[in-house]
């Protein structure tokens, strides 16, 4: 019996690459997603292995950090974002986060390169102990996020 073979590219227009970013909080869900970035991207559903989620404290919006063992971070991977689009996410996510260059596994186990905005160390003390809910935050927090959130404001 012969597997299915699932190959995707990183593409490259010019010397400029365009990279997978992989999304663990707000920006899976297409409405917030859709405010910051321009353009339209394929995407799948895609882990983060090493990382733990966690909510910021007295917001809507999650943090990850790095953590040997850690079972990890189920997120929406988009490929082939544009370079004007990632500027975009650098600008709303702001100081407290930095973008790395971390492998996802998607569902079928292809490992792939990809953009993940991490919480810087210096902002630890931002993030809680507690889980962040990604069902909650759709159901009842996407609403007050997108209303009140001052990074949609940085990005233009």
């Amino acid at each position: 019996m012969r597997g299915d073979c699932f190959i995707i590219f990183k593409i490259v227009i010019g010397n400029k690459i365009m990279p997978h970013v992989f999304t663990y909080g707000s920006l899976m869900f297409d409405a917030v997603w859709n405010i910051v970035v321009k353009g339209e991207y394929e995407k799948s559903t895609a882990t983060l292995a090493n990382y733990i989620r966690r909510a910021v404290i007295a917001e809507e919006y999650p943090a990850v950090f790095y953590q040997t063992g850690s079972s990890g971070v189920v997120g929406i991977l988009y490929y082939n974002v544009t370079e004007s689009d990632v500027l975009r996410l650098d600008k709303f996510e702001g100081q407290f986060y930095t973008r790395k260059h971390e492998q996802v596994m998607l569902e079928n186990t292809t490992l792939l390169w990809a953009e993940v905005y991490a919480i810087r160390n210096s902002y630890r003390h931002i993030v809680s102990e507690k889980d962040w809910d990604p069902v909650y935050f759709e159901a009842t927090a996407i609403k007050r996020f997108i209303q009140k959130y001052t990074g949609f404001h940085r990005t233009g």
